[in-house]
């Protein structure tokens, strides 16, 4: 006897994995992506209508985006107890379909994964003076660990501190990308973040250095430097989000220097890095509260509604 074919999601269902997606990080929270649902198929669409020349000249950071919003696509179908499978795509507009299959009970990691999603928050100030035991640090960054993608706590934080210290200054001297900066992004304090610019005092490096060893760092990686390599990059920096939260941790990413010419070369030669470098994590135990940032509607996320996708 031959086995029912997996159920089509509902419109319930539909809005449950929007609901998810809506909350990944994105560059300057730009949100550029949209679900097209196809029966037991979602297409994640990358819209192209949001360019950032400045920030992010070759889109990079825009699949990074994607990549964490396939994440939370990906653990609100387990969370709805179906199977899955995701598949990246090489088309324009379309970066990844998740096939949903048969139920399927969620793990409990995929069930305290997906319950972090609406608690993440972007955390672009200073952290708790409270180091993040060992056992925690090796979990958050075991969590971004996949097949092309390599998660390393940097050394050498003097030289990283040298590194980042001459990014701040040639962005900061960048009138192009300070006018882009300026019109997507309300005016923010400290550390740089996804969409946050760099830091407004341009500390020199030996102050520089003493912020980021009281801090706790990552460096996101990838074998090759490919579109599926960012999208694969920014579903790690997610998992390794998720995971954090989970733990009462907050975080933020840094990858506005590794837009500069040569920057990612230098930065994985003089880190020793195990590939190409995507992006920078660093994230602690908060000081304040963080303010959780505002979301398009549901409805612009899938245009065509349920209705739409099974035509």
């Amino acid at each position: 006897m031959t086995a029912a074919a997996p159920a089509a999601l509902t419109t319930e269902q539909i809005g449950f994995l929007a609901r998810a997606v809506s909350r990944a990080p994105s560059v300057h929270n730009s949100q550029p992506w949209q679900l097209r649902v196809r029966g037991t198929e979602v297409d994640l669409t990358v819209g192209h209508g949001v360019e950032l020349r400045r920030q992010d000249p070759f889109g990079r950071d825009r699949l990074l985006s994607c990549g964490a919003a396939l994440t939370d696509l990906e653990l609100a179908v387990r969370a709805l107890g179906r199977d899955c499978h995701v598949e990246y795509r090489d088309e324009e507009d379309v970066v990844a379909t998740v096939t949903i299959g048969r139920p399927r009970p969620a793990s409990t990691r995929d069930f305290a994964l997906y319950h972090a999603i609406t608690r993440r928050r972007s955390h672009r100030r200073a952290f708790f003076h409270s180091r993040v035991p060992e056992g925690v640090r090796t979990a958050v960054a075991a969590a971004g660990e996949a097949t092309g993608v390599h998660v390393v706590e940097p050394g050498r934080l003097g030289k990283l501190a040298e590194l980042l210290g001459f990014a701040t200054r040639v962005l900061r001297d960048d009138r192009g990308y300070q006018r882009e900066l300026e019109l997507w992004t309300a005016h923010t304090h400290g550390w740089n973040a996804v969409g946050d610019g760099v830091p407004e005092d341009a500390p020199d490096e030996v102050v520089l250095a003493g912020r980021l060893a009281a801090e706790n760092l990552l460096v996101v990686c990838t074998d090759t430097d490919t579109r599926p390599d960012h999208l694969a990059a920014g579903a790690a920096l997610q998992r390794i989000w998720l995971t954090a939260t989970a733990k009462a941790l907050v975080g933020s990413v840094i990858t506005q220097p590794l837009h500069l010419t040569g920057f990612r070369a230098r930065l994985a030669s003089e880190l020793a890095l195990p590939g190409v470098p995507q992006a920078i994590f660093r994230y602690g135990y908060p000081a304040v509260p963080a303010a959780p940032s505002p979301r398009l509607p549901l409805g612009e996320l899938v245009p065509d509604g349920p209705a739409g996708g099974r035509r």
